[in-house]
């Protein structure tokens, strides 16, 4: 990338951290975060243990509703519909993080094989949404009601966050496509595929 405008900065050779970490990321799995904190998370696998349904799949908003975010999403109804799941069991709607986002969706893609992402998912029956933020803070109509439950890939779940009364359930895009398609909270492989974060990310 050549020079940085800026001299380059490190820490010192004594540099002492509060904090070391090391991380096995091949040890990371789907996750699933209960109400009413995103820190409240299990994997997703235990979760769909308990057969836990739901009425709304909510993809999108400004956190997980960009380009490459709607594509693992997608990328996860393309291969359930090879294995035979062809059709959401619960309404899955998508909100774009941007209209540019919205615009793009409608595009043909290579890695869909020339389809785009709203044709995935509209012909698993997902319905797409204008960019806001909607029931991500309880607005609009398809914000929560009262004993109402939805998995979303939104950032908060705190009390009443997506509506008064209701329960927000947090997930990746990828986690909460393929639960839109199983009818309650599960990963992937829930739909019998094997979850490759290689084979799913865009």
């Amino acid at each position: 990338f050549g020079a940085l405008p800026y001299p380059r900065l490190a820490p010192g050779q004594d540099a002492r951290f509060a904090l070391d970490e090391t991380l096995a990321l091949e040890e990371v799995v789907p996750m699933i975060a209960r109400p009413f904190s995103p820190g409240n998370a299990f994997p997703a696998a235990e979760i769909a243990a308990e057969r836990l349904g739901f009425d709304k799949a909510m993809i999108g908003s400004c956190t997980n509703g960009g380009y490459d975010d709607l594509m693992q999403a997608a990328l996860v109804l393309r291969s359930a519909r090879r294995a035979g799941h062809t059709r959401a069991l619960t309404p899955l709607i998508v909100f774009p993080g941007s209209a540019g986002v919205k615009r793009r969706i409608e595009q043909p893609d290579p890695r869909l094989d020339g389809e785009s992402i709203a044709a995935v998912f509209r012909e698993a029956g997902g319905e797409i949404r204008e960019s806001w933020c909607g029931p991500c803070f309880g607005q609009g109509p398809d914000a929560l009601s009262p004993g109402q439950r939805a998995i979303t890939s939104f950032n908060r779940n705190w009390t009443n966050r997506m509506g008064v009364g209701g329960e927000g359930y947090l997930a990746s895009p990828g986690v909460v496509a393929a639960s839109a398609m199983l009818g309650y909270m599960g990963p992937p492989s829930e739909l019998g595929l094997d979850w490759e974060p290689e084979r799913f990310e865009a």
